[in-house]
């Protein structure tokens, strides 16, 4: 159940829809050979529904022959029938037009082979990283990421103990878990050989005062513990000691957490009666994690799977000169996990989960 206040995405190119591949007029009715259009010995022979002769002229189809009228059969109007002179003129998309009704040729009958084929993908990632996967990536993203690529994008800043250092010590790229796409970044646990040993695992990314980070999260086990470890938070820089950190974390569930000042979800937490309620999230599954970070209003607002989960206003209490978002591991108190993060959007507007 989830509580708290109700509060308050972009496309690939499609491709365009090229005449070459579509089926004219000059293929319906008289264009094949016989009455049925595409039966019998009028669109069955190798000239007979191929571009060159299959809406020839002595079948009464068109001139330029491309145009696969109802002489042609199914394979009249193949990926070669639409081909050549008559499906490619502009690499058109595979919708038929009007010649391609009736009886003639079959919905195949105009599209087009190679012809056919989209004519423009979707971006990229806007800092590289193939793209955040589910929702695609906002044209004025700080950052986006689906971790598709052979590296981490180079706009992520990887420091222990306020030193660069070799990013893979801490995290990966996994094959086996992802929420999108191929892959996902992996955050070691501590437990791990060959890990750096420190405590601080977080990857860092230029933001702003004001920003909405969307991310997916899986752990190993259940996030929203009794002790005190951080996943994200919005830093006024990249150094692992910055002073200013507010913190999704756990402290007695899911939390807000600023220099120990803790905002739960309505009902949970530390709870008036002195009793605690954590608010947890479920192991080995992914979570979708919206979090609105507005250091001039000083309010963080937490959604989970959508739905609004933490409101926290006045905070934090001091300035909040956001200018860097974090996310990995912060080893506070521990026990050791494995972490895995897909799909992240860092940007001036929100980019909510996609609905299911």
């Amino acid at each position: 159940m989830l509580l708290g206040l109700a509060l308050a995405g972009c496309g690939g190119a499609s491709s365009s829809s090229g005449s070459g591949g579509s089926s004219g007029s000059g293929g319906a009715g008289s264009g094949g050979k016989s009455g049925a259009g595409g039966s019998g010995s009028g669109g069955t022979s190798s000239s007979g529904g191929t571009v060159g002769s299959g809406g020839s002229t002595s079948s009464g189809g068109s001139s330029s022959g491309g145009k696969t009228g109802s002489g042609g059969s199914a394979s009249g109007g193949s990926a070669s029938g639409g081909s050549s002179s008559g499906g490619t003129s502009s690499g058109g998309s595979t919708v038929t037009g009007t010649g391609g009704s009736g009886t003639g040729g079959s919905a195949s009958g105009g599209a087009t082979g190679s012809g056919g084929a989209a004519g423009g993908s979707a971006p990229g990632g806007t800092t590289g990283g193939g793209g955040a996967g589910s929702g695609d990536c906002p044209s004025d993203a700080y950052f986006c990421s689906g971790f598709e690529d052979a590296t981490l994008p180079s706009a992520l800043v990887y420091k222990v103990n306020a030193a660069p250092g070799d990013w893979s010590r801490d995290f990966a790229l996994d094959t086996m878990v992802h929420h999108g796409g191929k892959q996902s970044l992996r955050v070691k646990s501590s437990s791990d050989s060959g890990t750096s040993g420190s405590s601080y695992k977080m990857l860092a990314v230029p933001a702003g005062v004001t920003f909405w980070a969307r991310f997916y999260i899986q752990s190993d086990m259940p996030l929203g513990g009794l002790e005190h470890n951080a996943f994200a938070s919005a830093s006024g820089s990249d150094d692992p000691n910055d002073g200013l950190s507010c913190e999704f974390a756990e402290d007695v569930g899911i939390a807000f957490n600023t220099k120990d000042d803790d905002r739960w979800p309505t009902g949970y937490g530390r709870t008036t009666s002195g009793g605690t309620m954590p608010y947890s999230l479920t192991m080995n599954a992914w979570h979708c994690i919206e979090i609105s970070y507005d250091g001039q209003a000083k309010e963080q607002q937490l959604f989970v799977e959508g739905m609004p989960l933490i409101d926290a206003t006045s905070y934090p209490s001091g300035t909040a000169a956001f200018k860097e978002f974090k996310f990995g591991f912060m080893e506070f108190h521990g026990p050791p996990r494995h972490l895995w993060y897909d799909d992240i959007v860092v940007s001036p507007e929100r980019s909510p989960c996609p609905s299911n």
